[in-house]
């Protein structure tokens, strides 16, 4: 009597319907999910999901389980806001993507998908994308002045891509940012094979989304990207005011001296933040997007608890 095949490790790089597709060692399998497992466990398998499955053919398989979730991505289901849907499971980075120019990048923006970044438990970096439009230097000083990785890339010329690679390599990261920045054209220069959707700069300079379906996309031999299903899957992370206190690294660390662990540092006396910003220790733009994200955080906390 022939013993079963042995369950292989794979990862979900898409689930549709029934189906899973099942990435392990450069082949990608179409699994059936076994009824039993959605009925004992009611895990219906998403992108990023790690599984064990059997393989029945060269590009088939049946899969048998979905091993537990290190975290998730989620957004309220259309149909029922209340309940919170899995866009994606075990991302642990997140590529916070701005171009250089075209549409110029915002302080703010870029500060707000930060924070949002890491209240949602992922490691962020930045990524100047378009960096053949303009020289992003200056900012790309401020931040790495702040402790963050800083990359610039040019998906049109190819420059910094090989950086990029490296930084994904290992993980699974979700590509953040505002539409028309280039997310898209950077994951198709760093697997052609992924061919993204790409739009043009709408009215005023903002981009189309143009992504449909949640979708893993290998881009090293360890790495992928998960291109989300046409929404900033950051949107729907709830600031929490004590949250974004910690999120400002450099506002952190001066808030040691503050005379109050609570200090907001806004009006209180012996503010160690506010007399570092005012000596040119903390940026004008980080703390005028810290006030700002603050006050929409205490806003956000008093709307839900009315």
């Amino acid at each position: 009597m022939t013993a079963a095949p042995a369950p292989l490790k794979g990862i979900v790089t898409r689930a549709v319907g029934a189906y899973a597709f099942v990435y392990h060692h450069g082949r990608t399998y179409r699994c059936v999910t076994r009824g039993r497992l959605r009925k004992a466990e009611g895990v219906r398998p998403v992108a990023g999901d790690r599984v064990l499955f059997v393989p029945t053919g060269p590009e088939e398989g049946v899969l048998e389980s979905v091993l537990p979730r290190q975290g998730q991505l989620t957004k309220p289901a259309a149909r029922d806001p209340a309940r919170m849907q899995v866009l994606a499971a075990n991302v642990d980075q997140a590529c916070v993507v701005f171009a250089a120019a075209n549409p110029a990048p915002d302080p703010l923006a870029v500060d707000r998908f930060l924070v949002l970044a890491e209240v949602s438990g992922l490691r962020p970096f930045l990524c100047f994308n378009k960096q053949d439009l303009r020289d992003p230097g200056e900012l790309k000083g401020l931040y790495e002045g702040v402790g963050y990785t800083v990359l610039t890339t040019s998906a049109r010329t190819g420059e910094g891509l090989e950086d990029l690679r490296k930084g994904l390599a290992g993980h699974l990261t979700v590509m953040v940012g505002p539409s028309g920045v280039g997310k898209s054209t950077l994951i198709n220069a760093l697997n052609p094979h992924a061919r993204r959707r790409v739009a043009e700069l709408g009215r005023g300079g903002r981009g189309r989304h143009t992504t449909t379906t949640a979708e893993l996309i290998p881009v090293d031999t360890d790495g992928f990207v998960v291109d989300t299903p046409g929404v900033q899957v950051l949107d729907f992370v709830h600031l929490d005011p004590k949250a974004v206190r910690a999120a400002f690294p450099e506002i952190a660390r001066w808030s040691r001296g503050c005379q109050f662990s609570d200090c907001s540092h806004r009006e209180e006396p012996a503010c160690a933040v506010r007399e570092a910003a005012e000596r040119g220790l903390v940026a004008p733009s980080r703390m005028r997007s810290y006030l700002a994200l603050l006050q929409e955080a205490e806003e956000g906390r008093r709307a839900r608890y009315r």
